[in-house]
């Protein structure tokens, strides 16, 4: 095929039940300058002969079969192998609007973006949610948008960004969890303009087996995410004076780790020595005073660095509390 505009990468492991209507998605979208690299990443279901049959009917679809290495190893072979001047990534367990890249890259030439952001719908068993769906746009240059990723305000979705391929710079780090936390911030970094298109272009579908609903935070990887931020961020001096809010990131983001972690449902020595990690980190840092992180933060600090098993205690106790009398979340797809 000739040069593609626009390079889709799709990892899949395991995808079969799903995958379908995923690929079908793709196959119909309007905006048909493209091409689909599917890494299948030693999936033991019938995600391979699935893909195999597409290619065989699609010469835009280009499938990889590897042993298993996690979706970020994946990405970066896809990467490697993108011709597109863009660069988009979907989940297989997930669907497109027809108009989706249609639009995005409309917007794209447009606003002369070198990352565009659409909205999305979180896809629940009976129930949809839209998230950034009002219709409207926003224009932001580098610093902002760099600030709203970094204080949580835009997303670290691949899935619901377009990339000029010219700003994918690094590769993605070989994590299993929040490798995606680990690295739009440094494409956003490299973006001269982004531009947020606030129409629900991509379906999100909510599942028990994905890696965040599923696994847990049990491989603390959020930990290494939010270190390469902070890290990164200092180091290539990204957001001149923006030192203290830096650090007030990185340290609010360990103590909610250490949070999370306390209120696994199953603790052994291994969640505690990942809770330790947590509370050396942030030892790296004291003094805290209580107005740079907030009180209920600075409270959980103090029982943090005090007694760990006391911490495990009190937090899953205060959880339990909470969750008297509260609704059950939305179904999930199995």
């Amino acid at each position: 095929m000739s040069q593609p505009l626009i390079s889709i990468i799709v990892p899949v492991y395991n995808g079969e039940k799903y995958l379908r209507h995923c690929l079908d998605s793709i196959v119909a979208q309007r905006f048909t300058d493209w091409e689909l690299l599917v890494v299948d990443d030693g999936s033991t279901d019938g995600s391979p002969a699935i893909l195999d049959d597409y290619a065989a009917r699609d010469g835009r679809i280009t499938v990889v079969h590897k042993p298993n290495g996690g979706q970020a190893l994946a990405r970066n072979e896809a990467l490697q192998r993108a011709k597109g001047e863009f660069i988009s990534f979907i989940d297989c367990d997930d669907w497109l609007e027809p108009d989706m890249y249609e639009r995005m890259m409309a917007t794209m030439e447009e606003e002369d973006a070198d990352i565009v952001i659409c909205g999305y719908t979180e896809e629940f068993v009976g129930r949809q949610k839209v998230v950034n769906g009002d219709g409207g746009m926003r224009l932001l240059e580098m610093q902002e948008a760099l600030r709203l990723v970094l204080e949580g305000h835009i997303g670290s979705y691949l899935w619901s960004m377009l990339f000029r391929k010219t700003v994918v710079r690094e590769p993605m780090p070989l994590m299993r969890l929040y490798e995606d936390h680990a690295t739009i911030f440094k494409w956003v970094s490299h973006a001269k303009r982004v531009t947020i298109l606030r129409l629900p272009l991509y379906h999100y579908r909510q599942r028990q087996s994905s890696s965040l609903h599923g696994r847990g935070l049990e491989d603390n990887f959020y930990l290494k995410a939010i270190k390469e931020r902070y890290d990164y961020v200092a180091e290539h001096h990204l957001l001149p004076g923006w030192e203290a809010e830096n650090r007030r990131l990185l340290l609010r983001g360990c103590i909610k780790h250490a949070k999370d972690l306390a209120r696994l449902p199953e603790q052994d020595d291994r969640v505690r020595a990942f809770i330790v990690e947590v509370r050396e980190v942030i030892g790296r840092f004291r003094p805290i005073r209580r107005q740079e992180v907030g009180t209920k933060y600075w409270l959980r600090l103090g029982l943090l660095l005090a007694n760990v098993d006391w911490f495990v205690r009190i937090l899953r106790l205060t959880a339990a509390f909470s969750l008297k009398g509260k609704k059950t979340g939305h179904q999930l797809y199995p």
